[in-house]
């Protein structure tokens, strides 16, 4: 696979964030550090449904990182707590607030199919103040997944109810299909 496959949730809301968090200007100077392949898609008409390059996505992640000196991590992370909250309906967040935390982080599965075409995930186990979650993606996902893992387990532990999410990496090992296996465990507070 040459390139992963993000859904248009992902561009819509990280544009979205981007001029909201960083204003116009920092966007213009993100999106001129981008080939142009890569720029073109995020200048284009984003749609949620759509299916766009992964790799466009994280180069974008990179240059606003850069333009702002923030630490690529916690930028990737914040920005995905914001997609998060952006892309849940009303129903769906009321429904989450409602739930434990261990309930919302044991979805994980369907919540990755709404981000993303290929990978997949599953959570071994989720209990009270603690869940592990094991990733199977491709090698161009492992530098962007434990910041991401940090902005969706923080928004969705926060969401229904928990608080101080630590999330930590415990395995990672190369499979004979040429994908990864990343487990990752994720501890809150109640």
């Amino acid at each position: 696979m040459t390139d992963a496959v993000a859904k248009g949730v992902n561009f819509v809301f990280a544009k979205e964030y981007i001029l909201k968090e960083h204003g116009e200007d920092v966007w213009r100077r993100a999106l001129s550090r981008l080939p142009l392949e890569q720029a073109a898609i995020w200048t284009g008409a984003l749609v949620p449904f759509g299916g766009y390059s992964f790799p466009a996505f994280k180069a974008m992640t990179h240059a606003v990182a850069e333009e702002t000196g923030q630490r690529d991590d916690r930028e990737l992370a914040r920005m995905y707590e914001y997609i998060a909250d952006r892309s849940l309906n009303a129903v769906y967040k009321i429904f989450i607030k409602l739930a434990h935390p261990s309930f919302v982080i044991g979805n994980y599965p369907k919540l990755w199919s709404r981000f993303f075409t290929t990978g997949s995930v599953t959570v071994p186990a989720a209990d009270k103040g603690f869940a592990k979650v094991h990733f199977e993606l491709p090698e161009m996902f492992l530098d962007w997944l434990r910041p991401a893992c940090l902005g969706y387990s923080n928004k969705a532990v926060s969401m229904s109810g928990g608080r101080d999410v630590l999330v930590e990496e415990r395995s990672r090992k190369l499979m004979p299909s040429g994908d990864w296996a990343v487990d990752f465990e994720i501890r809150w507070s109640e």
